[in-house]
């Protein structure tokens, strides 16, 4: 039992101790014969009670971008090197992490490896990993929520958020979700992630949101995760990435260049607006300026601009209270429908 005990740091040792002495013997002959943990897989072998055995080598391809640049990381896109789970986990625990301040703070993108952090620069897919954030949380419902995943088979780590009063863990699960349709399939099943009265942080399922890596002497860590399997609903089918508009656009390749264009400058003049320049008057700008188009093109859909928007509002404001002003004003600025096609042709016009 020794060989396998040395996976767990002595700080990280509660994951071995909530380990059956079945679960421990299975680890320690595992990590001597290798070939074990692939006739269990090959055969689908199960412990006598008909209990899943501990997947020893289930998480070896998992793989993360680290954002960390020295002085403010806070705006920082662009990924310092690719890690692996254990090297996170080596971060999260190290005094390194824990004298870093608050704006220097490192972050990984828990969903893979991406070349500059957005949806598009996706490298490598982690297919079974969720990401969850709860913050705001009362002494009992933290208790609580701690002790629930640290005692499911699922959980690969838990740590306290650094604002104090949080819980950020990645969990292991077959979802089956794509990185194009992530954020939809994971906030539609949202109260499957419910805990005490809690809600998850629906942000955090976004394919290319940062999770700042928090430093806890008492991180719980389970190399040896399960994936939860059977759970989810199926997503419901979007609209559109079809054309469904009766307004016609003669050269999609085209309106679809333009549109991406136009969000990509509206999303970042958003990110960068100035303090007390008046948020609320310019969200509802922005949205006029692209919903009434959405429909009119197949680039992006609705929910991934609404969730980039979402992001951004996150970031500056580090709450979810601007949520239900951007709603409001999608409502009110979707319509009347515009033509993207005639506003290309005047763009082109003033252009020459």
């Amino acid at each position: 039992m020794k060989e396998a005990k040395l996976l767990f740091k002595s700080n990280l040792s509660i994951a071995w101790n909530k380990r059956t002495k079945l679960e421990k013997e299975f680890i320690t002959l595992a990590e001597r014969t290798p070939v074990i943990d692939e006739l269990v897989k090959t055969f689908g072998l199960v412990a006598e009670n008909g209990e899943k055995l501990p997947d020893i080598t289930g998480l070896s391809n998992t793989r993360f971008s680290l954002f960390w640049q020295k002085g403010d990381n806070r705006r920082n896109v662009i990924p310092r090197k690719e890690i692996t789970l254990t090297e996170l986990v080596d971060i999260m625990d190290s005094k390194w992490l824990r004298d870093l301040s608050k704006v220097e703070r490192p972050y990984i993108t828990p969903y893979g490896i991406f070349s500059k952090r957005n949806n598009e620069s996706i490298k490598h897919f982690n297919n079974e990993i969720v990401c969850l954030d709860f913050d705001k949380l009362t002494p009992k419902q933290m208790e609580g929520i701690k002790w629930d995943l640290e005692w499911s088979p699922s959980t690969i780590f838990v740590a306290i958020s650094p604002s104090g009063n949080g819980i950020k863990a990645l969990i292991r699960i077959k979802h089956g979700f794509t990185p194009e349709n992530l954020y939809q399939g994971l906030k539609e099943n949202i109260q499957l992630f419910e805990k005490h009265g809690a809600t998850p942080d629906a942000m955090q399922f976004v394919l290319s949101q940062p999770m700042f890596l928090p430093y806890d002497e008492n991180l719980y860590f389970n190399p040896y995760a399960i994936p939860l399997e059977g759970k989810l609903m199926q997503i419901k089918k979007e609209e559109p990435r079809e054309l469904i508009s009766n307004l016609k656009v003669v050269d999609m390749d085209r309106a679809n260049n333009f549109f991406k264009g136009r969000v990509k400058y509206l999303l970042k003049s958003l990110e960068e607006l100035p303090r007390g320049s008046g948020m609320h008057s310019y969200l509802y700008s922005v949205v006029k300026r692209i919903y009434p188009y959405i429909n009119q093109q197949t680039i992006y859909t609705e929910t991934q601009i609404t969730a980039a928007i979402e992001n951004i509002l996150k970031r500056r404001y580090n709450s979810d209270k601007k949520k239900s002003e951007l709603y409001r004003a999608i409502k009110d600025g979707r319509h009347p429908e515009e033509s993207l096609q005639r506003l290309l042709n005047e763009t082109e016009v003033l252009s020459h």
